[in-house]
């Protein structure tokens, strides 16, 4: 990669879409190419949530509080700024707590790809982010989510109320408010696993290298049972 600022890159789209897959392999091939990146997932910014605490739709609950998007703001923000690490508390989903802190090291990294459901809400991606968004229906997300939620142990019921309930209302909240996929600079289509398609990218946003390395993971993509 060629030198310089250093650069946000957002990796969007529904829950089941790939984005954790394509963040995965994008750091791989930008190391192969001697460009290290720091790794800021959404997932990794949990709150802990009291649900029915109050009279709001789970779909609120869920879009509103259950990620802490200004603390990830604030971690893009000290990457963009030069600093060398940012701490984060560590969400422990068994026990719906925060247990200890980690640090994120962001030293010898020119870019950092923030990869998750609403990273456009991220004031620093909306700033200055190339954001690659990853296209699929909702069918083939819910079909995907499924497979994933009930391998890690919970039940199809439980995993259809969260989509009905949570996930897919909110991602309808999120294309209301905030057009996501009109601010986009690369879309991939992801139908069927294993097989994306990267359907437009403004070369000018984007730069020649990375694109080059977009271009490389969408080649590489093989069918697997993670998708993120």
């Amino acid at each position: 990669m060629n030198g310089g600022a250093r650069r946000l890159i957002a990796i969007d789209g529904v829950d089941g879409s790939g984005k954790s897959m394509l963040a995965d392999r994008l750091l791989g091939v930008l190391a192969q190419a001697g460009t290290p990146a720091a790794l800021l997932r959404v997932d990794d910014f949990r709150r802990p949530i009291a649900w029915g605490r109050d009279a709001r739709r789970e779909a609120d609950v869920y879009y509103e509080d259950y990620y802490d998007l200004a603390l990830l703001d604030r971690g893009a923000r000290a990457f963009l700024d030069g600093d060398p690490a940012f701490e984060i508390p560590v969400f422990d989903s068994r026990t719906e707590r925060h247990q200890g802190q980690r640090t994120i090291s962001f030293d010898g990294a020119p870019l950092a790809l923030v990869e998750g459901v609403f990273a456009q809400r991220v004031a620093a991606v909306r700033e200055v982010a190339v954001v690659v968004y990853i296209e699929t229906s909702r069918d083939e997300a819910r079909r995907r989510i499924l497979t994933r939620d009930t391998a890690r142990g919970r039940t199809a019921a439980d995993v259809t109320h969260r989509i009905d309930a949570r996930y897919f209302p909110a991602q309808d909240r999120y294309l209301r408010e905030h057009d996501p996929l009109g601010h986009v600079d690369a879309l991939i289509v992801h139908e069927r696993v294993g097989a994306p398609a990267l359907a437009r990218a403004d070369a000018g946003r984007i730069g020649e290298d990375l694109l080059a390395a977009l271009g490389r993971v969408v080649g590489s993509f093989a069918p697997s049972g993670r998708v993120g």
